[in-house]
């Protein structure tokens, strides 16, 4: 009898391309492998997906709400009894609680939890960082086990007595290195798109990718694009994302014209052709608060791209500073605007950058690492 799995998340981007062939691995490994998550752009309501996903859509408010809270335990209590799962894995801050509690109450043998970066960084508010610890360590004793993306955040959870080091194990992240690679998109197309999106050959293009929502960092990057734009630098920009709900989601379009960047930073909204946007690209930048294992950062290094991220737990683990790209400052435009400055003005540095980041991405980042490290898991815990 095949061992049935749920997964659990807010994000249904993740079914069309973060986790598409994560999910497709478990089940050719034999699971059989369903998906609860957030409505969303992709996912309407209950739907099976073009690779033969069964997905359940239920709603997972970002924001404070007990009701909506209560209804989503609610939602999956019932379900979780219906459908009798040998194995729940659930993903991000709200899903992961109730997904972990609901699990709990309803017998399910095995519970796992991802960690994505614990919703707790630097520069937060001590009685909110310490409150979402607290909400960590309650989350941690509904589970069998947690995977973090990064080797810091284990050190972390140990450190604010989340769980103990036993209970929390390496998974890694990664990407598809044979799908992103620097010789994946020929000259001439590269050329083609530069041309579309007016790009001169004397200008540089920066790109971030990433949901439009404020903890991103797209308030800096657009502050870091202005002050580059009045020092007369010859630096284009652009900001690719999808939406995450009405509640969080900035008005980038807007805020394009607010901030005076017309005609230097162009907003292309979802695509579906990363690989080809970002071999046009110069500059790769993530100027997020706090990542678990930045995937965007993880696809430029594999491009051979050189990066600018904050220097953050998880974000520390894909750039190497000085070598692979640059570590900023959270929250600081400024030492933004300088790190791109600095990379726009030596092409030289950006390539040898780029290649060291490409050496990285294949010795660390290959999705099937962290694929293999989850099917491991089940094993050891269904048979132990």
């Amino acid at each position: 009898m095949k061992i049935k799995v749920a997964h659990i998340s807010n994000s249904d981007i993740a079914l069309r391309v973060h986790a598409r062939n994560y999910f497709a691995y478990l089940r050719d490994q034999g699971y059989d492998l369903q998906v609860i998550c957030s409505p969303g752009e992709f996912v309407k309501g209950d739907m099976v997906t073009d690779d033969g996903i069964v997905v359940k859509a239920i709603p997972f408010p970002s924001r404070y709400a007990p009701l909506l809270d209560l209804q989503a335990l609610m939602q999956l209590v019932r379900h979780f009894r219906q459908q009798r799962y040998d194995i729940v894995h659930t993903h991000a801050v709200k899903p992961g609680l109730w997904g972990r509690i609901a699990a709990r109450l309803t017998g399910v043998p095995i519970v796992i939890h991802t960690v994505h970066g614990f919703h707790c960084w630097d520069d937060m508010g001590k009685m909110e960082n310490r409150f979402f610890i607290w909400l960590e360590r309650l989350a941690a004793r509904f589970c069998d086990l947690l995977l973090s993306q990064n080797r810091e955040d284990i050190e972390f959870a140990v450190r604010e007595r989340i769980c103990p080091r036993e209970k929390i194990h390496f998974l890694g992240n990664g990407i598809d290195i044979t799908l992103f690679r620097p010789d994946a998109v020929s000259p001439d197309v590269v050329a083609a798109i530069r041309r579309e999106l007016g790009v001169a050959p004397d200008e540089t293009l920066v790109g971030m990718i990433g949901r439009l929502v404020r903890l991103k960092g797209y308030f800096e990057y657009m502050q870091a694009a202005r002050l580059l734009h009045k020092r007369g630098e010859r630096i284009k920009f652009l900001a690719i994302g999808a939406t995450h709900d009405n509640a969080s989601t900035i008005p980038l379009p807007e805020m394009i014209t607010q901030y005076g960047l017309q005609d230097r930073m162009q907003f292309l909204g979802m695509r579906d052709d990363i690989p080809e946007l970002m071999a046009a690209m110069d500059i790769v930048v993530l100027a997020s608060y706090a990542e678990g294992i930045p995937r965007v950062l993880l696809e430029a290094a594999a491009m051979g791209k050189a990066a600018i991220g904050t220097n953050v737990r998880g974000t520390r683990e894909v750039i190497v500073d000085g070598e692979t790209g640059y570590l900023v400052p959270v929250r600081n435009a400024p030492a933004l605007a300088d790190a791109i400055s600095r990379l726009a003005a030596d092409p030289a540095l950006r390539h040898e950058m780029g290649r060291a980041a490409r050496r990285r991405a294949e010795t660390h980042f290959d999705e099937r690492f962290y694929f293999w490290r989850t099917d491991h898991e089940y094993r050891r815990l269904i048979e132990a």
